[in-house]
């Protein structure tokens, strides 16, 4: 196996869009995304003013005095769908009292919010008194720099199809015959596979620890109090991408095919695994079926991690996934699609 762990890095030096394709382009795409999807010039937050009071009015006049606030006046059943979508960071919903004087304002969010403490401070300088303040979190880490969460969605999924490029070199050295003459030279089938797969696991994961080492520097927020878990799912994520694309290659005689893999395999069980949409908000069957998914496995250990701050509770979620990756690879080894290859010519 060393002399085709030697030969695969030779190949992949002398090939440039190898390196740029798994190391520098996902690495690039996620700082765009860390840097691009946070920024805005003004916090949107939406306003549902159920009161009929003069003081209910008065608040939402006040607020929208409030500089660098967007404010967004909706119905109160519009609120829960704002904060999922992402159309609001902080929703205010302002409602008569019961004893018909003071009115109550109940805040929401799904995260800790900058302008939270304004918003409060402007309620109780107009009514005076405390506001009921109703918070949902998803995360008790302490707030750091730029969330990761932004871009963990797009992590995720490009992560995952990172490995196509190994893919596509499975099927151009089977279609080219390329591999029968390196079976010959007396090189087995497992080290052949496995040769290639550490190479290209090894470039990917490199990709992954530049990413997470800038992000420390930078002061990225992780949303986990131990931010190596992180970088840990990344590199598990790595190890799945490999398997998927030795698995997807013993099937397929094209390499254009892996494209149509990633838009409409790996895409639909990203939505599903709740990795682009929040999962706890979707509908109990689109649950039933995101579970049955890794990429929703990798998620929920990175939500426990957040949670509870350790790396280990998370430990199910990766032995599955790693589990996962032996059996698909075990798989693609076994069906490497030679003989396929041979009745289509």
């Amino acid at each position: 196996m060393k002399s085709v762990v030697e030969n695969t890095i030779t190949l992949f030096k002398k090939n440039k869009e190898f390196i740029y394709l798994v190391t520098i382009q996902p690495v690039l795409i996620f700082f765009l995304m860390s840097f691009l999807l946070p920024y805005t010039t003004m916090h949107s937050v939406a306003v549902a003013n159920c009161g009929t009071s003069e003081m209910a009015f008065k608040i939402s006049e006040n607020l929208e005095t409030l500089e660098g606030i967007k404010l967004t006046f909706v119905q109160e059943d519009k609120i829960e769908e704002k904060l999922i979508g992402g159309n609001a960071e902080l929703a205010v919903v302002i409602s008569d009292a019961k004893d018909g004087e003071v009115p109550q304002v109940k805040m929401l969010s799904l995260g800790d919010s900058e302008v939270e403490s304004v918003i409060e401070l402007c309620v109780n300088d107009t009514i005076g008194s405390t506001v009921n303040n109703e918070k949902v979190t998803v995360n008790e880490a302490k707030s750091g720099g730029i969330s990761v969460s932004n871009s963990l969605a797009f992590m995720i999924f490009k992560t995952l199809t990172a490995g196509s490029i190994l893919g596509a070199l499975f099927i151009t050295e089977r279609r080219k015959r390329m591999k029968d003459r390196i079976l010959l030279s007396g090189t087995g089938k497992v080290a052949y596979y496995l040769g290639r797969s550490i190479v290209c696991l090894l470039f990917m994961m490199l990709g992954s620890l530049f990413y997470y080492l800038v992000g420390v520097l930078l002061r990225f927020d992780f949303g986990m109090r131990n931010s190596i878990g992180f970088l840990l799912m990344l590199f598990v994520s790595n190890v799945l991408s490999v398997a998927l694309y030795v698995f997807f290659s013993a099937f397929l005689n094209k390499e254009d095919a892996l494209g149509f893999v990633g838009t409409f395999i790996l895409m639909p069980m990203s939505l599903f695994s709740g990795v682009l949409f929040p999962y706890r908000f979707m509908p109990a069957w689109m649950q039933k079926v995101g579970a049955c998914f890794p990429q929703r496995w990798i998620a929920l250990a990175i939500e426990k991690m957040q949670i509870s701050g350790q790396i280990m509770s998370g430990w199910r979620e990766i032995v599955m996934v790693l589990g996962l990756s032996i059996i698909l690879f075990i798989i693609g080894i076994n069906c490497d699609g030679s003989k396929k290859t041979e009745r289509s010519k």
